[in-house]
């Protein structure tokens, strides 16, 4: 059995029975090596939900990245790289006058940022250099 988190620290070795731990970075490595184990084999992704990061962000419960994907339609080739490795909802084909191309929709974007995973030349990253944002706002419109 082998347990996969993103916070492999959170956990104790008296917590896990005998099952090995790993850094969800190199969760494909772990994955191969269950594959090639002989017998039943568990793998446990630990890994809170994405959709309800983003969620706890907009309400402005869970601190916000700052850096967000863009594409360069320019440049990209809209082969499709970038949503094959990544399996988000929020990149996505359009249409532009330079043909079929990709995006990412921000607003949907969880910021986890496996779209950059590709070997895309189109991606660029920003960060920017004050916060701009307003405020969250509650229900009725006012300020938090």
């Amino acid at each position: 059995m082998a347990v996969v988190s993103d916070e492999p620290e959170k956990y104790r070795s008296s917590d896990l029975g005998g099952a090995t731990l790993t850094r969800a970075t190199s969760w494909t490595r772990c994955n191969g090596g269950c594959a090639r184990s002989p017998g039943s084999q568990q793998l446990v992704y630990d890994q809170e939900c994405a959709a309800e990061k983003r969620r706890l962000r907009k309400r402005g419960k869970r601190p916000d990245p700052p850096m967000r994907v863009f594409i360069d339609p320019v440049v990209c080739e809209g082969c499709g790289d970038c949503g094959v490795k990544s399996n988000c909802l929020s990149v996505q084909p359009i249409d532009t006058e330079l043909g079929r191309k990709t995006r990412i929709h921000q607003s949907s974007c969880n910021k986890d940022y496996s779209c950059l995973d590709g070997d895309c030349p189109s991606f660029l990253t920003a960060v920017p250099i004050g916060d701009e944002r307003p405020p969250p706002k509650q229900k009725g419109g006012a300020p938090l």
